[in-house]
């Protein structure tokens, strides 16, 4: 890379800085790093996918690490310590000032899959005894938080006593108390332990900008905001994404070769397994396939029918699990919407591959055999693609990760079976 490009990218945003980091091979990717200052690489390294993010730290000296965390939000300055050895996380905390330590060690009481580790503590927050004048003065004085939407109204012990909108604030007179302004009614107050597949629900479902973050004793700690909900978001599909191949969600593009074949080894080592599974129950019926050398040729059709439809429903489940949609209440519901698909789908293929499978081999009974086994396969992948997916879920087993595996087992299986089992009946 030349300082020019270098020099372009160290003008550019935050986010387009990280979005050419990672989308650069490792050597072109150290030297953008390089050339960037100690400000610049704490506002692009909270951006970066974990695994890069850890690589970088790796060949960062504590001091440059102490640097980069004074320009960094509490909530990054933890997860930064959550990457790096005891003793470099105690140095960066010891060089903090005590408001940001008292922060920063607020965010590690709490696990990184919560929102008491990511809450902003941005939030304009000020007595409900107020005037509008008060506080418009007081807004002007400072610079307004991105996401600002309301204003939180706490007492002298920083309990949580409501929210009133800006838009409320700038229409009122300016003599009027906040505590006779009208309360936002929507909002929802979360609490610290909330996931943050909860906190994206909810702001998915109430298009919420911010919303503040209240501990067991009514103590307003945060905020949080649209931002990290649409974060969580997109995390969350880039992890349904990988994890429906295989792999990790953090999986760096250009991760060195013995890595990404590390990774990429287990899950093909499992899926030989399940293929041997399949391969012997097709070798239980050597001598039926070499009667009927037709069964051999037409095997395949009935195995991808019912995958591809497993894997439809497989999909349309894992994300209304993902999105809170799929529950206990309506799961026979959707199995009966499922059902009636796959029997529709079932017998309009069934008729139009047992048909051609006559006329290729002159033989009608074949193609009755081939016909009734996608039946029963499309069938069969209905059932598969819901529950393994609601199964894994009741088991706390991600079912992006290991449901493809479980259902294209299945498929194959119950495919083969129904369809060599059915030959050899009918055929013989």
């Amino acid at each position: 890379m030349n300082e020019q490009n270098i020099s372009e990218n160290i003008s550019a945003i935050p986010t387009e800085i990280a979005h050419r980091l990672e989308s650069s091979p490792q050597d072109v990717r150290s030297e953008l790093w390089d050339s960037l200052s100690a400000e610049e690489k704490g506002e692009v390294l909270p951006l970066l996918h974990e695994e890069i993010k850890e690589s970088f730290l790796k060949r960062t000296t504590v001091d440059e690490i102490t640097s980069i965390t004074d320009h960094m939000q509490p909530s990054d300055v933890a997860d930064v310590i959550d990457l790096v050895p005891a003793e470099v996380g105690q140095e960066i905390v010891d060089c903090l000032s005590e408001a940001d330590k008292k922060l920063v060690e607020q965010s590690l009481e709490f696990a990184d899959d919560v929102v008491g580790r990511w809450l902003k503590h941005d939030a304009i927050t000020v007595s409900r005894n107020r005037t509008v004048a008060q506080v418009i003065k007081h807004i002007r004085s400072i610079s307004l938080p991105v996401y600002t939407d309301k204003v939180l109204l706490i007492d002298s012990k920083r309990h949580y006593k409501g929210a009133v909108t800006l838009a409320s604030i700038l229409e009122a007179s300016d003599n009027l108390l906040l505590s006779e302004l009208p309360l936002v009614t929507d909002i929802n107050v979360l609490n610290p332990n909330t996931s943050l597949t909860d906190l994206a629900a909810v702001f998915r479902i109430k298009h919420f900008i911010s919303a503040p973050v209240v501990d067991s004793e009514g103590v307003l700690l945060g905020r949080i905001t649209g931002d990290d909900a649409i974060s969580v978001l997109q995390d969350e599909a880039d992890r349904q994404f990988m994890n429906m191949a295989g792999l990790d969600e953090d999986s760096d593009l250009f991760a060195p070769v013995l890595i990404s074949a590390k990774r990429r080894a287990v899950w093909l080592g499992l899926n030989l397994l399940t293929a041997f599974l399949a391969s012997f129950v097709i070798g239980q019926f050597e001598a039926i396939l070499e009667q009927v050398v037709a069964l051999a040729v037409l095997m395949p059709i009935v195995a991808s029918m019912g995958g591809v439809a497993g894997s439809q429903t497989l999909t349309i489940v894992i994300r209304g699990l993902a999105l809170k949609n799929l529950h206990s209440g309506n799961t026979q519901s959707l199995l009966k919407k499922e059902l009636g698909v796959a029997s529709i789908n079932g017998v309009i293929w069934a008729l139009a591959v047992g048909v051609l499978a006559s006329f290729w081999f002159s033989d009608p009974m074949l193609g009755v055999v081939i016909g009734t086994a996608i039946l029963i396969n499309l069938i069969t992948a209905a059932y598969a693609g819901l529950f393994i997916p609601v199964l894994l879920d009741k088991l706390n087993i991600d079912p992006a990760l290991s449901g493809s595996v479980v259902l294209t087992t299945v498929t194959d299986v119950v495919g083969f079976l129904s369809f060599l089992s059915m030959g050899a009946w009918l055929l013989t």
